[in-house]
């Protein structure tokens, strides 16, 4: 936990800026955070033509979030909000007037991160997009897993984030073409849009480990199976490299894809959309063959409702449904990629909750 909030919040909104001396987007963004923990956006210095976007929604700058955000990394006073004391993960990334933020969140008790990227102009913020990734859970009513959406396997679990790895922070001198070029094709080749005989070979440094919403979902000794009938395959139990060449990612394909990079670290983030149409009920993994993909057919299909709330299914593969995320990469000092973090919630089909450029 930061020492953010000993800042004077008033202080800090308040306070005009020397008169030769607009404030950087750093500055505003820091400005933001404390204005979206207050409730209140009046304080801030925007654009005329500021515009404020949520899960890829415009909406009012009193709306969303603004009405429900009670702390975030950093910003909140531990003795006010106890949850704020749990709260351990930021990754930032800055270029020119554009200020990325992976920054973990609380809302009213419920955990998550929260993904936004701020635009800076002439020393006012010109927008901001945020993508809001909630932790998921079930109870009555289903609790906060929407009535109507798959619940994903991976879903967020805000106990699961823990703090940021040391290696995301480390220096480490990357190209920034090689970062792209790496990124691009993961995507391709885990998704099936790309076959590894047309691609350039990916590195995965020795020990490469993927963690979903927090969740590791590599390596993992004790991983569940995903089909019985092909006791062998364990999709969770792979590493890096296996894992993106099993096929285990073939039930869905690239919507869209923004990549940013940061040489210096060595880090790619990929602002992606994940689209599941829901037509691929199996794939081939190499070595062991056909493997179903989990969800509701036959006769778990034909469960009424009441049964279906009782016993939720919680792995379903084979619905159309989208997923939008933040995935960050890090590479080594020889380009190959080490670590892989991913951050994602599910949404209607083709439904984007960020800024994209299909």
């Amino acid at each position: 936990m930061s020492a953010r909030w000993l800042i004077s919040l008033a202080a800090l909104l308040a306070a005009p800026a020397a008169a030769q001396d607009a404030p950087s987007a750093e500055d505003l963004a820091d400005r933001f955070e404390y204005a979206l923990v207050a409730g209140d956006y009046r304080m801030l210095p925007v654009a005329d033509d500021f515009t404020y976007a949520e899960n890829g929604a415009v909406l009012e700058p009193w709306d969303g979030m603004w009405n429900t955000v009670t702390a975030l990394e950093g910003v909140a006073d531990p003795a006010l909000y106890p949850g704020a004391a749990a709260l351990d993960y930021r990754v930032e990334y800055t270029s020119g007037d554009t200020v990325i933020r992976l920054v973990e969140s609380e809302e009213q008790s419920v955990r998550g991160v929260l993904a936004y990227r701020l635009v800076a102009r002439d020393g006012k913020i010109a927008s901001i997009d945020t993508l809001p990734i909630r932790e998921e859970f079930t109870g009555e009513r289903s609790g906060t897993v929407s009535l109507m959406q798959p619940f994903l396997s991976n879903t967020m679990d805000g106990a699961r984030i823990g703090p940021v790895d040391p290696s995301l922070s480390a220096a480490g001198e990357v190209s920034a073409l090689h970062i792209e070029n790496v990124m691009g094709r993961y995507f391709a080749r885990a998704t099936g849009e790309q076959s590894e005989e047309l691609m350039m070979q990916i590195a995965f440094a020795p020990g490469c480990e993927r963690y979903d919403n927090g969740r590791q979902v590599t390596n993992m000794s004790d991983a569940p199976l995903l089909d019985p009938q092909q006791p062998d395959f364990r999709p969770h139990a792979l590493g890096c490299k296996a894992q993106m060449e099993s096929g285990f990612y073939g039930n869905f394909r690239v919507g869209a894809l923004q990549l940013i990079t940061d040489p210096a670290h060595g880090i790619g983030m990929a602002f992606v959309r994940l689209d599941q149409p829901g037509t691929v009920m199996s794939f081939e993994a190499p070595g062991v063959g056909a493997v179903n993909y989990p969800g509701p057919r036959g006769a778990m299909a034909e469960t009424d409702t009441s049964e279906q709330f009782a016993s939720r299914i919680t792995d379903n593969m084979i619905t159309p449904l989208s997923i939008n995320g933040v995935f960050l990469f890090k590479f080594d000092g020889n380009g190959a990629v080490e670590r892989i973090e991913a951050f994602y919630r599910a949404a209607p089909y083709k439904w984007s909750g960020w800024d994209f450029e299909e």
